[in-house]
């Protein structure tokens, strides 16, 4: 870990780790995904075979097949020991994990925006300078622009920021140009897009959603979090 990598980590709340696993790692992951997809007849071949599933809006797709879609042994097969190092370092303290899970949305549900999205913090913080915690986000297969990635609002676990939350959630739930009302106050909606194997840290306090998978391909991440021990 580098001290440009803390620096940045510091400033803006978030680290991309490109090739932080290799497809031969994660494939594993993805083949399991997609044969669950099929036995509980969902999605299989670019089909979608539940109209239930397919109908619901996109933020409660995504929990349930979060929810009826479990790995064995995630943490151990997405944190290799460079990752949580990395972990640790921008931490700097001792972590321990905690919930793992897989983050999946089936294709095409429509238009992206960034309106009306679920932008939250998963745990608040008593302390303005230290996160909690800190969340990493892998990619198990490729994710697109506008493919469901998860977002994240940088720099908004700064102090600043978190003084100002009221406003800002505020602003993201309004139309219009969001992106530049955000950039006048030193934020940005970080897309976690990006090729299988590739990773994202996100300090904790860092507001973020789902978002809506626009693409043809159905959206496969996973993520664990660690919290100060």
């Amino acid at each position: 870990m580098t001290p440009e990598q803390r620096s940045f980590f510091r400033e803006r709340g978030y680290l991309f780790l490109r090739g932080a696993l290799t497809k031969g790692q994660v494939r594993p992951i993805k083949d399991h995904i997609l044969d669950e997809l099929k036995r509980q007849k969902i999605w299989s071949s670019g089909k979608s075979l539940s109209a239930s599933v397919k109908e619901m809006p996109a933020f409660q797709q995504i929990a349930k097949l979060s929810g009826s879609i479990k790995q064995h042994d995630l943490q151990a097969r997405l944190v290799t020991q460079d990752m949580l190092s990395a972990i640790a370092s921008l931490a700097e303290a001792r972590v321990v994990p905690a919930q793992s899970q897989l983050l999946i949305s089936l294709p095409d549900q429509g238009g992206w925006t960034l309106n009306g999205l679920n932008w939250h913090t998963d745990i608040s913080s008593s302390h303005p300078n230290r996160p909690p915690g800190i969340q990493a986000f892998v990619l198990i297969d490729d994710v697109k622009d506008k493919g469901g990635a998860t977002l994240a609002l940088a720099g908004s676990h700064l102090p600043e920021s978190q003084r100002e939350s009221s406003r800002i959630r505020e602003m993201l739930r309004r139309c219009g140009d969001m992106e530049s009302e955000l950039r006048s106050g030193n934020l940005s909606v970080v897309e976690m897009s990006g090729q299988a194997g590739d990773a994202y840290l996100m300090d904790m306090r860092l507001l973020h959603t789902p978002s809506i998978n626009s693409t043809r391909h159905v959206r496969m991440m996973a993520t664990v979090r660690y919290f100060l021990a």
